[in-house]
């Protein structure tokens, strides 16, 4: 039978394996694989019963390309082999990601500059892309250019690109076959709906406080007070100014100097009963808006990572199309009592005894900046209904 993954290696097709996955997750940014493979040669010197194909050799670096039916789903290079022997088995792991992976292990713009002036954030991700041969692809408004676009001593390029992305309040993904996309979340619906009972084989949620925050606060510094500075003109007659010509104070900030150095940005999450105040530092020259939205950001974010679940369904289409991430799914879980849409946040294609698609969602306003209104409030529906309680005991009923 035909398997539904195909793998090719430097050009050469690899079915050979026993077991793969492909996962492309919004927080790992780097779409990823893995792959065992059961060694022939290993196995025969190692086991004298042994008698099976040998197993072209497997090394480090190798181009890997992954399509799912006819679509290609994942280009990169393979970065792991884990050869593994125990009694009566021989096998090989080899494991990578795609091409956007070196961009979270590698400095950005390691030759320089260590400043980028009066850019728009596409245009930064595009510098900082160009040298791991990266295109950048957008799809929305990034907003306003940034007067200054720092990049920090040994920063990683994924992060050098991901710090602007959360001022604009857009999501930076990997396309998984070579570019970078700037976009928003949710801008396709899923090829098809989510119910327990129905098309779900499998469940696992997670629902944690641990890392949400009641309060988030952003503190960033402008590069000006709202308006550009203009060079002073030079006066040749002009004398030092004389102390008794100052004008005394009191040693505090003027009004436009804290405008001019200070920006702050807060979030509150109000499902967060405690107090727990979290602050972080905006790490590129942040105006007031930059910092709110940041702030807008953390808070989303970090409520959706406590409050996910993934969901097992048979085979990688539905209605001759792939589940991806970042589409909006219609969720009837009777089990959980989620009766709404959510937004796909990963998915990860598996194949070895069964072919199937494990996929994460999580609250749709997670990544987005559109109020949330009522997109983490449940429909009446079969979800609602699983919660309903039952009717009153009879104490006059018999035994059936």
């Amino acid at each position: 039978m035909a398997k539904s993954i195909r793998l090719f290696l430097d050009g050469t097709a690899y079915d050979q394996w026993t077991s793969g996955e492909v996962t492309r997750d919004l927080k790992d940014f780097s779409g990823s694989f893995s792959f065992t493979f059961r060694d022939g040669e290993a196995s025969e010197a190692t086991f004298p019963f042994a008698s099976m194909p040998n197993l072209p050799r497997l090394h480090p670096q190798m181009q890997a390309k992954i399509m799912i039916g006819k679509r290609t789903v994942l280009i990169g290079h393979v970065e792991t082999v884990a050869p593994d022997v125990s009694p009566g088995n021989a096998s090989v792991t080899i494991s990578g990601r795609d091409k956007t992976g070196d961009l979270i292990d590698c400095s950005a713009l390691a030759e320089g500059p260590a400043e980028l002036k009066g850019v728009k954030l596409e245009a930064a991700a595009s510098k900082i892309a160009e040298p791991f041969g990266l295109k950048v692809q957008t799809e929305v408004d990034t907003g306003e250019t940034f007067d200054r676009y720092s990049i920090d001593l040994g920063e990683t390029a994924f992060s050098a690109i991901e710090k602007g992305s959360r001022q604009r309040s857009v999501l930076i993904l990997s396309d998984g076959v070579g570019n970078i996309v700037i976009t928003r979340t949710g801008k396709t619906r899923a090829p098809d709906g989510i119910s327990l009972p129905g098309n779900v084989i499998g469940i696992k949620a997670n629902f944690s406080t641990a890392n949400r925050y009641s309060k988030t606060v952003v503190r960033g510094q402008s590069e000006r007070s709202g308006k550009a500075r203009s060079a002073a003109a030079l006066d040749a007659t002009a004398e030092p100014i004389g102390t008794d010509s100052r004008n005394d104070g009191d040693g505090s900030a003027r009004e436009r100097e804290r405008k001019g150095t200070v920006a702050t940005g807060r979030a509150d999450d109000d499902e967060i009963k405690r107090y727990r105040p979290i602050v972080h530092l905006a790490r590129s020259k942040a105006g007031a808006v930059s910092a709110q939205d940041e702030a807008d950001w953390r808070n989303r974010t970090s409520r959706a990572e406590g409050d996910e679940q993934t969901y097992t369904v048979k085979g990688h289409e539905a209605n001759g199309q792939l589940w991806t991430v970042n589409q909006v799914v219609p969720v009837s879980d009777a089990f959980l009592g989620i009766e709404r849409d959510l937004l796909i946040s990963a998915v990860r294609y598996a194949e070895a005894d069964e072919i199937t698609t494990d996929i994460t969602v999580c609250s749709a306003e997670a990544f987005d900046k559109e109020p949330v209104g009522k997109r983490r409030t449940d429909k009446a529906g079969k979800g609602k209904a699983a919660k309903k309680s039952s009717g009153p005991l009879d104490g006059k009923a018999e035994a059936l």
